[in-house]
């Protein structure tokens, strides 16, 4: 093809655009003309309506009028019609959202039986009993503390710490240095503790005297002198305690092993070959039934 003209035509976007709609066209054509001696039904039921009526009162807090009911019904068939020729046409296949799709919603059906599940007797017990630990509830610590600074001097702290142990009426904000940390912490875990004052703060101050005064105690920031206020230790509860919590954890867990059981199960009617070589072609992993 010598013509230049031509070529640069032929390399049109809009021109490959209209081909592969005409294609598309020829193709539903072709299915629409074989299927001419039988008539499509879409059956819309009393029970659809309700279920849209009910879709419709759960985003706006109330039932819909008759004109709304009667375009929720017309946006279904639209919907149904796009769908079935959508089908008609295959754009389903090596559709990678469309097969993601349904494999949630196979996987969401198999889950939906196993959150149904009751356990056992006994079997509650024994899966709270081999996950003890994990419902263990952390130690936590109320505590108040007074910063010195950066680097303070022996003196300044040994007279700020003899200061609030001879006056326990003190009040603590008249001694030390501005900060823009918290006086005052209520009952908190070592880790949020320690995501306020640093690592290793709440290990320092959970060998306290609780309710006097005590420091030097070293944060990321400085000094600090400090007195704890309430402390609730680390407690392993009874299973009646955390029953909710625990058959919710079993659940999931069964539902968990019940997918994989599934999936084995569907798994094992296939034989899957997997070419990793486009220029031979040669099956390099072959797994079986």
């Amino acid at each position: 093809m010598d013509n230049p003209a031509l070529q640069r035509f032929l390399r049109e976007p809009l021109l490959h655009f209209i081909a592969i709609g005409g294609l598309f066209f020829l193709l539903y054509s072709i299915i629409d003309d074989a299927g001419t001696t039988s008539v499509d039904t879409i059956l819309i039921t009393p029970e659809r309506i309700s279920q849209l009526t009910t879709e419709y009162n759960g985003v706006w807090n109330r039932m819909p009028t008759d004109g709304e009911l009667d375009n929720l019904i017309k946006e279904e068939v639209r919907s149904e019609v796009y769908y079935r020729d959508a089908l008609a046409l295959g754009l389903d296949k090596n559709d990678a959202v469309v097969r993601r799709r349904l494999r949630q919603k196979m996987e969401f059906l198999t889950d939906t039986g196993s959150y149904l599940q009751k356990p056992s007797p006994g079997e509650l017990e024994a899966y709270f009993a081999a996950n003890k630990q994990g419902y263990r509830s952390e130690p936590r610590l109320a505590f108040e503390q007074i910063y010195l600074g950066k680097t303070p001097s022996n003196d300044t702290v040994s007279l700020s710490l003899k200061t609030l142990q001879s006056q326990p009426a003190k009040d603590p904000n008249t001694l030390g240095q501005r900060t823009l940390l918290p006086a005052q912490l209520k009952l908190s875990r070592p880790n949020a503790i320690d995501s306020v004052f640093g690592e290793g703060f709440y290990s320092q101050i959970a060998q306290l005297e609780p309710g006097e005064w005590a420091g030097p105690v070293i944060s990321v920031y400085g000094t600090h002198l400090v007195r704890t206020l309430d402390d609730l230790p680390a407690h392993m509860p009874l299973l009646e305690e955390v029953h909710a919590t625990v058959l919710k954890n079993w659940q999931t867990a069964k539902a968990k092993d019940n997918r994989a059981q599934d999936y084995a199960e569907r798994r094992s009617r296939y034989t899957v070959e997997i070419l990793r070589s486009k220029d031979t072609g040669k099956i390099v992993n072959k797994e079986n039934r």
